[in-house]
């Protein structure tokens, strides 16, 4: 019953991600205001969303680990709270903040 929206926050999750990784990437190249901090940490932070990319391409179209996970996180979501609007609106919640962070990095590093 959740795994079509468990599909969503994955893909949710995989775009906010490769957004994240273009964002860092244009800082990198095309930014020449970064200190040092962003020039150590920025590369750093790049790895990272490649690897988290590369892991949830791998899960979309390999063991779907990640759908299944976010149907049972659904699941108990749903159980806890007593309905499925509310399980919807905190996983879309859930997936909207860790993306805004995820987003916030590059630009809090280019600020240091």
């Amino acid at each position: 019953m959740n795994e079509r929206p468990a599909k969503l926050g994955a893909w949710g999750y995989l775009l906010l991600t490769a957004v994240t990784l273009v964002i860092s990437i244009y800082f990198f190249f095309f930014d020449s205001t970064k200190g040092n901090i962003a020039l150590f940490c920025l590369p750093i932070w790049m790895g990272y969303s490649v690897f988290n990319l590369i892991k949830s391409i791998s899960d979309m179209i390999g063991a779907r680990n990640r759908i299944a996970n976010f149907t049972r996180m659904l699941d108990r979501w749903q159980d806890t709270l007593g309905t499925r609007g509310s399980a919807l609106a905190l996983l879309a919640f859930m997936t909207l903040a860790v993306g805004g962070v995820k987003i916030a990095v590059p630009f809090i590093l280019m600020m240091l």
